[in-house]
């Protein structure tokens, strides 16, 4: 025995020297990247230090703090409001990555404050980022909701979509983690509906996958099962084997509600095979776990039990609260179906009672419900009544709605029933005497289960309600913004025809007036040469302004309303100005029709032509090209038009972030027009826009 216990203190000795040792070099590199710094402080130095900050993180805390701590104190010596953000910033994810939820929290509250006090927005985007990541973990803290909002209208309001996308997917897991499936999926499509072509295919699939498991929560089985298949195309061919063995268990899931249950079993056992392969312990943990699920559902409990065991040994080693709370759950569930009660009420203790401890609500909610199946079976009916007024405790702060009300409306039901119990009980007794014991047996039984039964009527047609008025205020919202919408695009709408009717009116009245009036000045002048010719000179010099000037106006008049164009229509109107590109020296302009040329209504002839001429200036003022191409291809129910250059060509994110003029008003016209654009272009390499229109050859365009 001695031989033992000393074998086993060496053992100790040598492990914990290890650790110390391993410490103790972690600590020397922080210290020795610090030397390396110099001893000159500057923003550079705090800005390294952070850097450093984030890698020691992931395998030394203490290290990660030290030059956090230390480059807060030079940033407030040289007095670096963005540095002292950044430390305090720094130093939160630290603790986050490590698990100190109070210390991380606490320490991105200060960062806020300094970064709220510079202002720097983008700092405050990501602070309030990672208090939504850090928040999210707590059903109770629906403040992360308000976290992910403000840093999303941020990223929005720079335009960075990349971030945006992150935050759309988180909103729409924090939804999915408290059960608002409606919520999540709205949140789940935004971000489909704004990812750019450089998007990871993977990231998109992942997405897919989420879908697939909230419309299967939603009820819509063929939904789910086409998200989930679009996601296992893409990530089936990727190396990213722990999201892989994810899909898996969700395919699985999926079939274990259709009751496919050997399908089911055979997707669990191919997530638990990649896991075991990648050594994901946790993937592994959660594949036991969907097992046990199905072996419970086949009414295989002992197997079941098993399968949770074996989850329970990485939960708790890793100490996973939501782990240990589903481990418990389902073997509670088990207990209760093989009619083991006290079993199955003691790990629904246990598993209420870290529910609580983490406010994991959702889970207090499932695990109240199996309560009140275990007291129903015990016939427990005060119990019974009781964890039901608990269940709807936590439904109200869910769902933010009163909680007085509803516990009252419980308890004077409760109230009733007891009192009704007690004149049964009385009228029992009165009537014992005529009646035999088991037809007042039959008759209590009736009674109680009448009781119990209403009450769980009462409880699911609240539950109803509320889930519709939920769901009537999302499609509100959603109206209401998308009038809000509409709004904005029929004033910006009018605002652009009002500008080509001014067009319109001021060409005409040069043309009309001033025109009239040169050409009849002409012809006076010209009348005074015949009758004066010792001034002939200066008179024919006189003609001769007056012919230019007769040229500048019809080039006025031409720009703001081509005749062409409200005379023959669009196509002529373009070809017109395209000979005129032709005939201009240095320009090879070419055009092409392609379909039935039809007159289109006025207003929408004009936008079009706005645009290519938009497009035209854009490449003689910037892009230096001298080849431009334009062809027109008109479909019944669509028009494309394709324009080119061969021009110097240009970045197209820099200049859609910088958001100038002459790209603005080509997309605004076209969004007016309920049209598509695409632009394609790089540095040196010209530019291609490609623009579809909707269009019916009997009626025109589709209004605007």
């Amino acid at each position: 025995m001695q031989k033992y216990l000393i074998f086993l203190l060496v053992i100790i000795f040598f492990t914990d020297g290890f650790s110390i040792k391993s410490v103790i070099s972690q600590n020397e590199m922080a210290m020795s990247l610090i030397e390396t710094l110099g001893k000159e402080d500057n923003r550079e130095k705090v800005d390294k230090l952070l850097s450093q900050s984030l890698i020691y993180r992931k395998y030394d805390l203490d290290s990660a703090l030290l030059c956090c701590d230390i480059a807060l104190s030079i940033a407030e010596k040289i007095n670096y409001p963005v540095g002292i953000a950044e430390s305090y910033f720094k130093k939160s994810v630290a603790y986050s990555y490590n698990a100190d939820v109070n210390n991380a929290i606490k320490l991105a509250n200060n960062a806020l404050d300094v970064a709220e006090s510079i202002p720097d927005s983008m700092i405050i985007a990501k602070v309030h980022y990672k208090l939504a990541s850090i928040k999210k973990e707590s059903s109770l803290n629906l403040s992360a909701i308000e976290h992910y909002k403000i840093a999303l209208k941020i990223y929005l309001h720079h335009g960075d979509m990349a971030k945006a996308a992150i935050l759309y997917t988180g909103l729409g897991n924090y939804f999915e983690k408290i059960s608002f499936y409606d919520s999540a999926a709205i949140y789940y499509h935004k971000y489909l509906d704004n990812i750019t072509p450089n998007t990871n295919a993977v990231n998109v699939a992942i997405v897919h996958g989420n879908l697939g498991k909230v419309y299967q929560k939603l009820g819509e089985f063929d939904i789910a099962r086409e998200y989930l298949k679009s996601a296992y195309k893409v990530i089936i061919n990727s190396t990213n084997y722990k999201e892989i063995g994810r899909l898996y268990n969700k395919m699985g899931s999926l079939e274990v509600e259709l009751e496919n249950y050997s399908l089911a079993k055979d997707q669990f056992l191919k997530a638990d095979s990649v896991f075991r392969k990648y050594k994901y312990d946790d993937g592994i943990s959660n594949s036991h776990v969907n097992l046990a699920v199905l072996y419970a559902k086949q009414g295989f409990f002992d197997l079941s039990i098993s399968k949770y065991d074996s989850a329970m040994v990485y939960y708790r080693d890793n100490d996973i609260p939501d782990g240990m709370i589903v481990v418990w759950e389902g073997k509670a569930h088990a207990y209760l179906k093989k009619e083991i009660y006290d079993t199955a009420l003691i790990y629904c203790d246990s598993s209420l009672s870290l529910a609580k401890k983490t406010q994991n609500l959702n889970r207090q909610i499932e695990i109240y419900n199996q309560i009140i199946s275990i007291y129903s079976e015990l016939e427990d009916w005060e119990n019974a009544a009781n964890t039901i007024v608990l269940l709807n405790d936590v439904e109200d702060i869910i769902f933010s709605l009163k909680k007085t009300i509803t516990v009252n409306d419980l308890r004077i039901k409760y109230n009733r029933d007891k009192d009704q119990l007690k004149i049964f009980n009385l009228e029992t007794a009165r009537l014992e005497q005529e009646y035999n014991n088991l037809k007042l047996a039959k008759q209590r039984n009736i009674f109680l289960y009448a009781g119990i039964g209403l009450i769980i009527f009462a409880f699911f047609l609240l539950f109803f309600f509320r889930y519709r008025a939920r769901k009537n205020q999302v499609i509100a919202e959603q109206r209401i913004q998308q009038l809000q919408e509409e709004k904005k695009l029929m004033a910006a709408r009018f605002l652009v025809e009002g500008q080509e009717n001014e067009r319109k009116r001021i060409a005409s009245a040069i043309h009309d007036s001033l025109g009239v009036l040169l050409s009849t000045s002409k012809m006076h002048i010209t009348a005074i040469k015949d009758s004066d010719p010792e001034n002939k000179a200066l008179i024919d010099k006189a003609t001769k302004f007056l012919d230019e000037a007769n040229s500048e106006m019809r080039k006025i008049s031409h720009n703001m309303m081509p005749g062409a164009l409200s005379k023959l229509g669009l196509c002529e109107a373009l070809e017109d100005l395209f000979e005129t590109l032709d005939e201009t020296e240095g320009i090879d302009a070419r055009m092409e029709v392609l379909g039935p040329k039809e007159r289109l209504p006025e207003n929408q002839e004009i936008m079009i032509y706005r645009v290519v001429q938009e497009m035209v200036n854009n490449s003689l003022k910037h892009s230096k090209a001298d080849r431009i191409d334009l062809t027109l291809v008109i479909h019944p129910d669509e028009l494309d038009l394709s324009y080119s250059d061969n021009g110097k060509g240009f970045d197209v994110e820099e200049v859609m972030a910088k958001k100038t003029m002459g790209i603005q008003s080509i997309r605004s016209r076209v969004k007016f027009l309920d049209g598509i654009i695409k632009i394609d272009s790089s540095p040196g390499k010209g530019v291609v826009y490609r623009i579809s229109v909707p269009v019916d050859t009997k009626r025109g365009l589709t209004s605007i």
